[in-house]
């Protein structure tokens, strides 16, 4: 089977989509599958772009505001087509080639249909979808979703269309020692996101202020790219707040330096208003961190699994569920961290998420229908 996988941007100042494609796309060469990468590339933009590896990997950068995908798949001989992202003119370049190629598409929203994505800029939506949006969802034979809440969001707002359930996967390499941590001279609380609005940073810095006093040894550090400069907002309610020598702003981190990151992380905090997944809590629990994450993630198996905390979105919430796990000893939070990283190990392993995504595109090929992922 020869899937192309289409994309927007692989740039790594995107964040979580294009590092998961690279991934996905990797995993599915390993799994047996010819996979070439198909992505929008704008050099003045991008920086740094998060490639496969060219062994097992093609990739292909169409420049352009509107790429022209076609000319770029149809020597391909290509079998289907899978999209990711939406609100894009990369998106119409998806389905427009998917659609003169005579291939099935398929297409992962990435969060972008749930219901505080639909309201962030919701007249610009509202045209696009009138314009296109609404005429490629239709034309996807399958929606992937990753995670269950997502998938409930998507049957609301698109009763009748086909989803498959297939979550995001992550290295998980062997269960790091953390036992320096007990012997540091400080403690850091860790954000790693993009500097976005939906991330609702805000929140934790307000949450941050209740608690800096109580808790004299914790430093907040806030990493990722900025976006809409929305770092400048930010950067002006924390002096507002006091809380310049409590918080640090490090700007975007390369993928080389998160290992280094997160060990260097006694806490994990994701406190997004919305999450289709938050590929950063796969990363934290992999190098053994706990993690708290809001209840507008999926990520209600924190405290089932003893791993992590679940919080509302406003700023008590957060800082009652941040004053609990920071109130552990190390040793209590390592231990939890061990759990972090046995879920991932598995639930989230790369191999059988492309196993499971193989299956999808088979049936889409045959015309098979996909089991309900609420029921299945």
């Amino acid at each position: 089977m020869h899937v192309v996988q289409t994309i927007a941007s692989i740039a790594e100042r995107d964040g979580g989509p294009a590092r998961t494609i690279r991934d996905l796309c990797e995993a599915l060469a390993r799994a047996g599958a010819r996979v070439t990468l198909v992505a929008r590339h704008d050099p003045a933009r991008d920086g740094a772009l998060l490639r496969p590896d060219p062994a097992l990997v093609t990739t292909l950068l169409v420049p352009g505001r509107l790429p022209d995908f076609t000319a770029a798949i149809r020597p391909l001989g290509a079998d289907i087509v899978h999209d990711n992202g939406l609100w894009s003119l990369a998106n119409i370049a998806a389905g427009t080639a998917a659609r003169r190629l005579g291939l099935p598409l398929l297409l992962t929203p990435h969060g972008m249909l749930e219901p505080w994505a639909l309201a962030w800029h919701r007249r610009r939506k509202q045209l696009a979808w009138a314009l296109y949006q609404r005429r490629l969802l239709a034309q996807a034979e399958l929606l992937v979703a990753t995670a269950a809440p997502e998938a409930a969001a998507i049957a609301a707002l698109l009763p009748g269309k086909p989803v498959a359930l297939v979550p995001n996967g992550v290295a998980c390499p062997p269960l790091p020692d953390r036992s320096d941590r007990a012997a540091a001279p400080g403690r850091t609380l860790l954000s790693l996101s993009r500097l976005h609005p939906k991330k609702n940073l805000p929140g934790l810095v307000a949450a941050w202020a209740r608690l800096a006093p109580q808790f004299p040894d914790w430093t907040l550090q806030i990493s990722g790219p900025d976006e809409g400069n929305h770092r400048t907002a930010l950067g002006d309610q924390i002096a507002r707040l006091g809380l310049g020598d409590r918080v640090r702003l490090t700007g975007p981190v390369a993928e080389a330096d998160k290992p280094a990151l997160f060990a260097a992380a006694d806490l994990f905090v994701l406190p997004s208003f919305s999450e289709n997944f938050g590929i950063t809590v796969t990363e934290a629990l992999a190098a053994g961190v706990p993690v708290v994450a809001t209840t507008g993630t999926p990520w209600a198996s924190l405290a089932t699994e003893a791993c992590g905390w679940r919080a509302g979105t406003d700023p008590d919430s957060l800082a009652t569920a941040l004053a609990t796990a920071m109130r552990l000893s190390p040793a209590e939070r390592a231990a939890m961290g061990s759990r972090g990283h046995a879920l991932v190990q598995r639930d989230f392993g790369w191999a059988p998420i492309a196993a499971r995504l193989l299956d999808s595109y088979g049936r889409v090929m045959q015309g098979a229908p996909e089991p309900d992922p609420m029921h299945a």
